[in-house]
């Protein structure tokens, strides 16, 4: 049997080498070295951070500044008066701003502003309670029947003054094609130029009639400063004829009720107070709207001009020149209504 080549007895085992300090400072080197990449990229990432902040902050500083030279340059001179933001402003303006002062005058101008919107919303408020105010009392006036009374008289002078413009106005009777109300105009103002020429010799309250053109009579009143048109009496004719295209004739029929009175057995509007000389008495006469009454009642009154000859010739041939006789019942019944006609005993009757 073949023996080992190593045998016996050579004493104590092989000596092991610890290895374990070297590689727990192999561990804490690389663990340095970890640590001071992360720290170098922190450092990295803060000051991009902080660069991104600083352009931010100058960015927000130079805007505002912009907004303050072009709105209210006298601010920017207050702020560098001021204790607090002017040796920021100040270091700022030099060139040496650091982040701190890009921050603190951001910071500054954030809280001036937002004083400035909290007084704008109480300015608000104390307005809106103001007009709260105001409308209640408005409200509580109007609720009143005097007021109610006042605005309603207001607003139907207004209309009565508006019927009483467009009737006295030339260019509105062209306007509207109204030939009638465009003579009657003329016949007017031409009896009120012949009043004015002898104005010197009036006496306050004296009366004034002026023969128009075509005979019509005009009235006036002399008030010592002026001549006004009078209307004692108006014919219920004139006014049903007073349709005038585009006017509401309720301002004229207002102004009647309120101070003429209307007689049924003449068919005609008398002034209140018509037994005073001059025609002014019970009612409240309105100058311009007696001149709109003048100029409706000579409009009934004036018959179209001699130039107008086919027109009235055609009127003429449709005339009968002399009452018919009525025999029969037949001929009778041909009649229009309000047609004059001789009875077979010769008297003139007229048809219902």
């Amino acid at each position: 049997m073949a023996k080992p080549f190593f045998s016996g007895n050579y004493g104590s085992a092989l000596a092991r080498v610890d290895t374990r300090p070297i590689v727990e400072a192999g561990k804490a080197q690389g663990q340095m070295y970890a640590n001071m990449g992360k720290q170098i990229g922190k450092t990295i990432e803060q000051y991009q951070l902080n660069k991104e902040k600083r352009d931010k902050a100058e960015a927000a500083f130079q805007g505002d500044m912009r907004r303050i030279m072009k709105d209210d340059p006298n601010q920017l001179a207050s702020m560098q008066d001021d204790p607090v933001i002017g040796p920021t402003l100040k270091r700022i303006e030099e060139g040496k701003g650091t982040q701190k002062d890009f921050d603190a005058y951001n910071a500054f101008r954030a809280a001036d502003k937002e004083a400035l919107i909290e007084k704008m919303k109480l300015d608000t408020l104390r307005t809106q309670q103001g007009m709260l105010e105001v409308q209640a009392d408005l409200e509580k006036k109007l609720s009143n029947p005097k007021v109610k009374k006042a605005i309603a008289e207001a607003n139907t002078a207004e209309d009565v003054s508006m019927y009483a413009k467009s009737i006295a106005s030339a260019d509105y009777a062209k306007k509207v094609a109204d030939t009638g109300l465009t003579r009657a105009q003329t016949v007017y103002y031409d009896a009120k130029s012949k009043a004015e020429k002898n104005s010197e010799t009036y006496k306050p309250g004296q009366r004034v009639d002026i023969e128009g053109q075509s005979g019509n009579k005009v009235s006036f009143v002399w008030t010592g400063n002026s001549l006004q048109p009078l209307n004692d009496t108006i014919s219920k004719k004139v006014i049903e004829e007073a349709m005038i295209e585009g006017l509401d004739q309720a301002s004229l029929m207002a102004y009647l009720d309120k101070n003429y009175d209307y007689d049924e057995d003449t068919e005609s509007y008398d002034f209140k107070g018509k037994s005073n000389a001059i025609g002014y008495g019970g009612g409240e006469k309105n100058p311009m709207m007696e001149q709109a009454i003048t100029l409706l009642g000579l409009r009934g009154q004036i018959k179209p001009s001699e130039d107008n000859t086919p027109a009235q010739e055609e009127v003429k041939s449709s005339m009968p020149k002399e009452e018919p006789t009525i025999s029969t019942q037949e001929e009778f019944d041909a009649l229009p209504s309000g047609a004059i006609y001789l009875g077979s005993d010769g008297k003139k009757r007229r048809k219902p």
